[in-house]
C-alpha cells in the first residue's frame, strides 16, 4: 500500500509532540493520554473495520469513502507506539501494587501491544490486497475483523473497565467494539457529506448511497441503545453493592449526572429521532450534524469512563486530542492518488 508522504510526516510529528507532552512535566499523568487513546482508537479502528464489514457483504455505498477509511491504516501504528506511554503510569491503575496473575504491569502492556500491533499488521495487509483487488481480501477482512474485535475487547476490560476494579461487566467488551463501529459509521457519514459537497458527477448515485448509510447508522443506534439498556438493566436488576457502585460514582453528583444524560442524548435520542425523518436522510448537511452529534457523544462517555477514577487536565487533553486530531483529518483528506481515482470512476 503506498502511503501519503505529508500525512506520513504530519502524523509523525504529532506523535512526537504528544509523546513530549506526555513524558513532560505538564502532560497530566494517565488521565488525558488513556482519554486520547480511548477515543481515537475506537474511530480509526472502527473506520477500517466498517470497510471490511462491508467487503464482506459487497456493500456499493462504500466505495465512495473507502480510500479516505483505509488511509487511517498508518494511525493504527501510532496508536500502538502511542500506547507505551501508558507504562510509566500503570501504578494510578488500582489493581498495580497486587501484582495479580492476569493484572499486571508487564503482561498489561504485552498482551494489549501485541493486540494493537497485530491489528495494525492485518490492516495492512488487508489495505494492500483491498488496492489491488485481490481474491484474498475478503479472507484477510475475517481476519482483521476478528483482531479488532479482541483488541476492543482489551480496551474495554484492560484500558477502561480494570480502572474501577474490581468492578465488572461481561457485556463491556462487546459494547465496546459495537460502539467503535458505530463511531466508524459516523466517520463515514461526515466523509459523505464533504465528498456530495464536491461531487460534480455522480450526485444522484452519492445520494443514493448517502441514504443506505443513514438507515445503518439508524440501525446501529438501535443496537448501541438495546446494549446499553441490557448492561444497565442487569447491574440494576442485580443490585449487588459491586456493582451498583460503578453507575452511582456517574450518577449521583454534578458533572458526572448531566454528562450520563448528555452522551445518553448524543449516541440515540438524537440520531434515533432524527433519523426517522426521511428528509434528514436525504440531507448531507443534517446527517452530518448528526454524526458530529454522536462523535461528541462518544467522546464525553469515555470523558465519563476516567474522570471519577482519574483527573484530566483540560490543557494537556486538549492538546493530546487536537494533535492526534491533525494527524486523522490529515489522513483521511490525503488517501493514495491510486485508490482515490479508482474511487472516482
Amino acid at each position: 500500500m503506498k502511503i501519503d508522504g505529508l500525512a506520513l510526516l504530519v502524523a509523525g510529528v504529532c506523535g512526537l509532540m504528544i509523546t513530549i507532552l506526555a513524558l513532560g512535566p505538564f502532560g497530566g499523568g494517565l488521565g488525558p493520554l488513556l482519554l486520547v487513546l480511548c477515543f481515537w482508537v475506537a474511530l480509526v479502528q472502527g473506520g477500517v473495520a466498517v470497510v471490511a464489514t462491508c467487503d464482506l457483504v459487497n456493500a456499493r455505498w462504500i466505495a465512495s469513502v473507502k480510500p479516505q477509511l483505509l488511509a487511517l491504516t498508518p494511525l493504527l501504528l501510532l496508536l500502538s507506539l502511542l500506547f507505551l506511554l501508558l507504562w510509566p503510569h500503570l501504578p494510578q491503575y488500582p489493581w498495580s501494587p497486587m501484582g495479580g496473575r492476569y493484572l499486571n504491569p508487564d503482561f498489561f502492556m504485552g498482551r494489549n501491544l501485541v493486540a494493537l500491533l497485530l491489528t495494525f499488521a492485518a490492516a495492512l495487509a488487508y489495505v494492500s490486497a483491498a488496492h489491488r483487488e485481490s481474491g484474498r481480501r475478503q479472507s484477510l477482512a475475517v481476519i482483521y475483523l476478528f483482531l479488532f474485535v479482541s483488541c476492543q475487547s482489551l480496551v474495554a476490560f484492560d484500558w477502561v473497565m480494570s480502572l474501577e476494579y474490581p468492578w465488572y461487566s461481561s457485556l463491556f467488551g462487546i459494547y465496546f467494539f459495537i460502539e467503535a463501529l458505530y463511531a466508524g459509521l459516523a466517520v463515514a457519514g461526515l466523509l459523505f457529506c464533504w465528498r456530495l459537497r464536491r461531487a460534480e458527477r455522480g450526485q444522484g448515485q452519492l445520494r443514493e448511497h448517502l441514504r443506505d448509510l443513514a438507515a445503518l447508522i439508524f440501525g446501529f443506534c438501535i443496537l448501541w441503545g438495546g446494549l446499553f439498556f441490557a448492561q444497565y438493566v442487569l447491574l440494576w436488576y442485580g443490585n449487588l453493592p459491586e456493582e451498583t457502585g460503578y453507575i452511582l460514582r456517574r450518577t449521583s453528583a454534578t458533572p458526572y449526572l448531566q454528562m450520563s444524560w448528555l452522551f445518553l442524548g448524543c449516541n440515540f435520542l438524537v440520531p434515533f429521532l432524527g433519523l426517522l425523518s426521511a428528509r434528514v436522510k436525504n440531507s448531507p448537511a443534517l446527517l452530518g450534524s448528526i454524526c458530529l452529534v454522536i462523535l461528541f457523544g462518544i467522546l464525553v462517555e469515555r470523558l465519563l469512563y476516567i474522570l471519577p477514577v482519574l483527573p484530566i487536565s483540560p490543557l494537556a487533553g486538549l492538546t493530546q486530542f487536537v494533535l492526534f486530531g491533525l494527524a486523522f483529518i490529515v489522513a483521511v483528506r490525503r488517501p493514495s492518488a491510486g485508490a482515490a481515482n479508482k474511487a472516482d470512476l
